[in-house]
């Protein structure tokens, strides 16, 4: 079979389960030019995993080894000890059910194990040790409850753990002592409801960190306070009412939470250039500190009832702005100089009936403005291509306008470069299609 393959130039990977009589199960696997390996659909019971045996060609020379349509209780030990230089294990969806010690104790060559997507409920004492050279340990979407504090014990070269879409209610203080060269976590989609402040105190280079979909009533972003940038922290739907961001962070996201208040710990300037936030409680934007690097800010979908221009010159690089889906009726602007920042505007699902453009004049370099699903039945302008020069996009669906008014507007607009035109799909039953303007 072997020199089937050899002259067709073309091996197939394939897993062979051998008869069981005398001998221990062996599994069977062809080398592709690539040193890399398939299993397919091989089976290993509890009681055959300490004596399975692997055969392949060359096997000292093999560095990738992938699992399909297979059924594993747990990793055989023995897979390290016939491959001696593997770097890549895929056992993704393969019903592993456990992770014993000893299991990658002579994977001493391991830099990535993707055992994503499998059953297993509980990481016992050093879970992995022997793969001290590992960079990627990918556990996501499990159903691990409880972590041993000396789980990830030794696992010093660990770039990225993923931890994601499992059932973890708590963490042990030490459980991530060892990972002093860990830069990304996640631990989204799982059951935390607390985590303490020195969880974290033995990851020195993590720079993201996922903890959305958890049930955090508090979390302490201050304890990430360094002398480098941390690049990213999600906080996403979870039940916080407060968020206090460190200087050194560069991006928050802390979308559906229950947030009212934005604090700094800044002394000497922040380095925050993205502040995401919808669907929180925020009443205000003034009460935002200010964060001089800031490019992009997102309050969509909070309690925001009123908005003054003005508080944009606070944030002196803001470029996106988005205020969907407040109470907005109006907005104003005191402004004593323009802006020229500030490129995209967002103010849609808000409850316009009519808005003067002429209000934005201070704000000469926005590119697109967003007016989407309001209430508005008229929408004036002085002069959009004289006050707006660089506009080339004007958003305006699921508006109510009067075609009787928009004779002015249609007017401008043609004069400009801006590009507003809807389609017919675009109106409702009872509006008619007006130069490219849905009215009635």
């Amino acid at each position: 079979m072997c020199k089937t393959s050899n002259v067709r130039k073309v091996r197939k990977l394939v897993a062979i389960v051998l008869p069981q009589s005398t001998f221990s199960k062996q599994l069977v696997c062809n080398m592709e030019l690539n040193r890399s390996c398939s299993l397919i659909s091989a089976k290993v019971s509890p009681d055959e995993i300490m004596s399975i045996e692997f055969v392949s060609p060359n096997p000292s020379t093999l560095t990738r080894l992938q699992f399909s349509r297979s059924t594993m209780a747990a990793i055989p030990p023995a897979m390290f000890q016939t491959f001696p230089k593997l770097e890549v294990l895929n056992a993704t969806a393969s019903d592993i059910k456990q992770v014993q010690s000893n299991n990658f104790a002579g994977a001493k060559s391991l830099q990535s194990l993707h055992l994503s997507g499998n059953k297993i409920h509980d990481l016992p004492s050093e879970a992995f040790f022997g793969a001290n050279r590992l960079q990627l340990l990918d556990l996501s979407d499990n159903a691990i409850t409880t972590i041993d504090g000396t789980a990830f014990k030794r696992l010093r070269d660990l770039k990225a753990l993923l931890l994601g879409g499992n059932t973890i209610t708590e963490l042990d203080a030490a459980v991530f002592d060892d990972l002093s060269e860990m830069e990304s976590l996640e631990l989204q989609q799982n059951s935390l409801s607390s985590i303490g402040e020195t969880v974290f105190r033995g990851c020195p280079s993590l720079t993201s960190l996922n903890i959305s979909h958890n049930a955090l009533k508090r979390f302490n972003l201050a304890q990430f306070e360094r002398r480098w940038n941390f690049d990213l922290i999600d906080v996403s739907y979870n039940h916080l009412e407060s968020v206090r961001i460190p200087p050194n962070l560069r991006q928050l996201v802390a979308i559906g939470n229950g947030i009212r208040t934005v604090e700094s710990t800044a002394v000497n300037g922040s380095e925050l250039i993205l502040l995401k936030m919808p669907h929180n409680k925020l009443s205000s934007m003034d009460d935002l500190p200010v964060f001089d690097k800031l490019i992009s800010l997102d309050l969509s979908y909070n309690k925001i009832r009123e908005f003054d221009f003005r508080s944009v010159a606070r944030f002196g690089k803001l470029v996106l702005l988005k205020l969907d889906g407040n109470q907005l009726e109006t907005v104003s602007n005191g402004l004593t100089e323009p802006i020229t920042h500030l490129k995209y505007v967002h103010l849609a699902d808000n409850q316009f009936v009519q808005l003067d453009l002429d209000v934005l004049r201070t704000v000469p370099h926005v590119l697109k403005l967003d007016l989407r699903r309001n209430k508005l039945e008229r929408l004036m302008v002085t002069d959009l291509s004289g006050s707006f020069p660089v506009m080339v996009r004007m958003m305006l669906e699921g508006n109510r306008f009067r075609c009787e008014d928009t004779q002015l507007l249609l007017k401008q607009l043609r004069g400009s470069i801006t590009t507003y035109a809807m389609t017919r799909n675009d109106c409702r039953k009872d509006q008619s299609l007006l130069d490219g303007i849905c009215c009635s």
